[in-house]
């Protein structure tokens, strides 16, 4: 990616990308260290955490990213 072709839209998409990333997965360790030492436990965590991070990125965060990807390539012409 040049330097010219940076704009705005590409810091909020670069920004939104890596706070998804350091929210999930933090929030993630954050949350399993409370979790009981049972082992049916925490693959029953892990399990619904992940069903409800991809449930939440597909359905919220991805169409988020593609009205921006579509800014930016809108800006690029």
């Amino acid at each position: 990616m040049k330097i010219k072709n940076i704009n705005i839209y590409s810091f909020v998409k670069f920004f939104l990308v890596a706070g998804v990333l350091i929210l999930f997965l933090g929030s993630f360790f954050k949350i399993y260290i409370y979790v009981p030492n049972n082992l049916s436990l925490k693959i029953v965590f892990i399990i619904l955490y992940l069903w409800f991070t991809v449930g939440i990125n597909v359905n919220f965060i991805m169409p988020l990213i593609g009205i921006i990807d579509k800014e930016i390539n809108q800006r690029k012409r």
